[in-house]
């Protein structure tokens, strides 16, 4: 009997509604946390000058009002530069030092891993407490650069952690072959380090520019009249001047997000089939 007689059975009464009851969890579980998210894009659509849910009508005069708006588009950009100069400054940071720590033993390197990842841990008011002292102590207080330096120290956990994953499916006979040849270590880093790492440091850096976006516990500390990031400036309209802008603005963050997200499945989309080729050859 072939192969594809054989595919092309009925499965049997019990297998199919167990393949097809995870699948439906998934959706149940996806829809319970979603919802309540997906909300704000109707009410980012209303006609009315205040947020309600049904909205009264469609208009997209919310977006209009966010775009003709200097000081929110002012905030944005803020936001866009402390997102950027925070991505680089982890990916820096947690590439180097996953590839420090990577396939090296010694005592208190689960320490030292802890200690990376404690900014994911420690409570986000703490971590802004500690960064306004710190700041204020060296009088640099009310610069965007500061918020983007302080949202660093928050991300690198996540490019450390996706470039460490990456790290695990490289074979330590590459980088003993290429330094037994005299390899230099730019060589090494752009021939061995590189093709094994690149998705993870590429995920890290979504998941980075995501977060320190989206970030607004920290930034409220460390803002000014001059750097104020879009986030806070959502928050404080949410206490004194509660329009369909802010419905408007969390519908472009949720589309942020979601493009986020898409791009992030796309490279680990793209990480299994360039992995598939080499398995079969094996």
């Amino acid at each position: 009997m072939a192969l594809s007689d054989v595919s092309r059975r009925p499965l049997p009464g019990g297998l199919l509604p167990n393949r097809l009851l995870l699948p439906a969890a998934a959706f149940a579980i996806g829809l319970y946390l979603l919802l309540p998210t997906l909300v704000v894009v109707p009410m980012s659509l209303t006609k009315s000058q205040l947020i309600q849910f049904p909205p009264e009508g469609l208009s997209i005069h919310a977006f209009t009002d966010y775009l003709s708006d200097a000081q929110w588009i002012t905030s944005t950009i803020t936001s866009l530069e402390i997102a950027l100069l925070a991505m680089v400054v982890a990916c820096t940071v947690g590439v180097l030092t996953a590839i420090a720590l990577h396939g090296r033993r010694f005592p208190g390197k689960g320490l030292v891993v802890g200690l990376i990842l404690s900014p994911i841990v420690v409570p986000l008011i703490v971590l802004g407490l500690a960064d306004y002292m710190f700041f204020a102590r060296l009088r640099l207080i009310g610069d965007w650069v500061e918020i983007g330096l302080a949202h660093s120290l928050l991300v690198t956990p996540y490019v450390f952690v996706t470039v460490q994953a990456s790290l695990t499916g490289l074979n330590p006979a590459l980088l003993r072959s290429a330094r037994s040849l005299g390899a230099r270590t730019i060589s090494v880093w752009r021939h061995v380090y590189w093709p094994a790492i690149r998705p993870g440091v590429l995920a890290g850096a979504i998941f980075a520019f995501a977060v320190s976006f989206d970030e607004v516990v920290i930034a409220l500390f460390l803002q000014s009249p001059g750097a104020t990031t879009l986030p806070v400036r959502m928050f404080t309209s949410i206490q004194y001047d509660l329009t369909p802008k802010i419905a408007a603005t969390a519908t472009l963050l949720l589309g942020l997000a979601v493009v986020a997200l898409s791009a992030q499945g796309l490279l680990a989309l793209r990480a299994g089939k360039a992995r598939r080729p080499r398995a079969g050859a094996a």
